[in-house]
């Protein structure tokens, strides 16, 4: 999504003459969407990744299946003390919206193929790339042909355990959680009214995103073991853990969709920029999901690598480490925020002991109480910071 998404980026720059080619995996088609399922996964989209969406013309087709969020609360289990925030308060509509990532994809991927100045390699691989002060110079793999394209610039945006780095000798440094997120969509006996919540409970945090008909999406951080033993229990059983968990204000468990799970570590690349490479997405850095900011902060660093490119275009060095250096240094101080939030956050609630846990909702209480701070607190959530922050397309 990152990529699709920093190739709409380039739309006006590609009117001027920019030549951009986009080589994914998978096959890349306009294949209708069907009505989504009660197990579609989800992705938290900030206010400023909706409003870059709608700046992008893909945000209409999108917002009929998303749902907003008007209200979040962030609380520890058998503590006093929470966090209180609402779009009201900040003057907006909603602090962000949910999306099945299917929905998001398809959307993205069918505004791709109207551009007409875009070309578009799938399924396709690079098997190889060789980078020099000229530029770089890349060996696509498809099913029936091999190419060799030269270019200015890569971009590579393939994921938290990326190809493209370790060809080129990027090192991405990893922190294991040692803790598995379980995933599953889950509904209750009473309406969400657009909450979301983050709860750190004694197994780990959870996060619950309000969706459409009255789901929510749960992501849930627990150890290993511990979610393979949640997985393994009948859906009756799984739902009284979760009940036992949130007790009964979100009202009683419904129904429990396919549950899933997945290992949680920080991946961060040693080197974000290269002489003709940049490093970006999940390949740059893979969050905790505990603030559910990863794929915000991703289109963030995306559209701010788009502003850059237009505003040197024409110019015959797109690659070079001036301008490639422009953009992380506008950059650096929203990824240190947000990567430091979502680091440490579930660290901070899982020191043990009554006085941790006393200090943490004395804190939770004060910052709730405190307007400065939690305008703050929800600009950051909101994902109103950085570029994203003065973007005018």
């Amino acid at each position: 999504m990152t990529g699709a998404s920093l190739a709409l980026l380039l739309t006006t720059a590609m009117a001027q003459g920019l030549r951009v080619a986009l080589i994914e995996t998978h096959e890349v088609s306009s294949q209708q969407v069907a009505q989504p399922s009660f197990d579609d996964r989800s992705t938290a989209l900030s206010l400023s990744s909706q409003r870059i969406f709608a700046k992008l013309g893909v945000w209409p087709t999108m917002a009929a299946q998303a749902c907003a969020i008007k209200h979040i609360q962030v609380s520890q289990q058998q503590q006093f003390g929470r966090i209180r925030l609402h779009a009201a308060d900040s003057q907006v509509e909603a602090m962000g919206y949910v999306l099945e990532n299917r929905i998001m994809g398809q959307q993205l991927m069918t505004a791709l193929l109207r551009l007409p100045s875009l070309s578009i390699f799938s399924p396709a691989r690079v098997s190889a790339y060789s980078i020099t002060s000229q530029g770089a110079q890349l060996e696509v793999v498809q099913p029936e042909q091999t190419l060799q394209l030269q270019a200015q610039l890569v971009v590579l945006a393939d994921g938290a355990d990326s190809a493209g780095c370790r060809q080129l000798g990027i090192i991405q440094q990893r922190h294991d959680y040692q803790q598995d997120a379980l995933v599953c969509n889950v509904s209750f006996d009473a309406a969400h009214q657009n909450w979301a919540f983050e709860r750190f409970t004694m197994q780990g945090p959870m996060a619950l995103l309000p969706m459409t008909n009255n789901r929510y999406a749960l992501v849930w951080c627990m150890e290993k073991q511990q979610a393979q033993d949640y997985l393994a229990l009948s859906s009756s059983d799984f739902a009284q853990r979760l009940q036992q968990a949130l007790g009964h204000k979100l009202g009683r468990v419904q129904r429990i969709g396919e549950r899933v799970s997945y290992p949680l570590n920080l991946v961060q690349a040693q080197e974000q920029v290269r002489s003709h490479v940049v490093v970006l997405g999940n390949a740059a850095h893979a969050l905790h999901p505990v603030a559910g900011q990863g794929f915000n902060l991703a289109l963030r660093d995306a559209l701010a690598l788009a502003r850059q490119i237009e505003r040197r275009w024409p110019t015959p060095s797109l690659g070079s480490l001036s301008l490639l250096n422009d953009y992380v240094a506008a950059q650096v101080q929203d990824q240190n925020i947000t990567i430091g939030l979502s680091h440490g956050l579930p660290k901070a609630f899982t020191q043990a002991g009554a006085g941790c846990s006393l200090l943490r909702a004395l804190g939770m209480s004060a910052l709730d109480v405190s307007p400065l701070a939690k305008k703050l607190f929800s600009r950051q959530a909101m994902g109103l910071v950085g570029a994203a922050d003065t973007w005018q397309p």
